[in-house]
């Protein structure tokens, strides 16, 4: 239980970090069509991108402490703990009402590269965030 709370503890650390970080990095910068790299993302909520950086927080942070290359890992709502079912890693995820869908099962390529996508409650749009807390608007 205490390494639970501890876990727990530090996803919601980092995620506050990657929303500042966010906020302050994605305003400025152009892209070479000259629009806004980040897509948009600006658009949308704060606890929509916060909810999308805790994902990815969770599956980077099951990468890094699990041994071995990984294909899949689920983010679940309906799991308490970290549990191994389906031949993958189910990880707890309990997105705010700010996320309307969340595709459950993130594919990981080259061991580390992945995407959380979900759909924003407030816009309706579908969003793509990578492992690396980079934010675009789905194709």
């Amino acid at each position: 239980m205490k390494d639970t709370l501890t876990r727990f503890g530090l996803v919601i650390s980092l995620a506050a970090v990657g929303v500042v970080c966010l906020a302050g990095c994605g305003s400025g910068s152009e892209s070479a069509d000259g629009g806004s790299s980040d897509a948009g993302s600006g658009e949308e909520s704060e606890a929509f991108v916060a909810d999308l950086q805790e994902g990815v927080d969770i599956v980077n942070g099951q990468i890094e402490a699990v041994d071995g290359a990984m294909e899949q890992i689920m983010l679940a709502s309906d799991v308490e703990d970290p549990t191994q079912k389906y031949g993958m890693w189910v990880m707890p995820y309990y997105p705010s009402d700010a996320v309307e869908e969340y595709i459950s099962t993130v594919q990981i390529e080259n061991g580390t590269d992945f995407q959380i996508t979900a759909t924003s409650a407030e816009s309706g749009t579908e969003w793509n965030m990578d492992q690396n807390g980079d934010m675009a608007e789905a194709e």
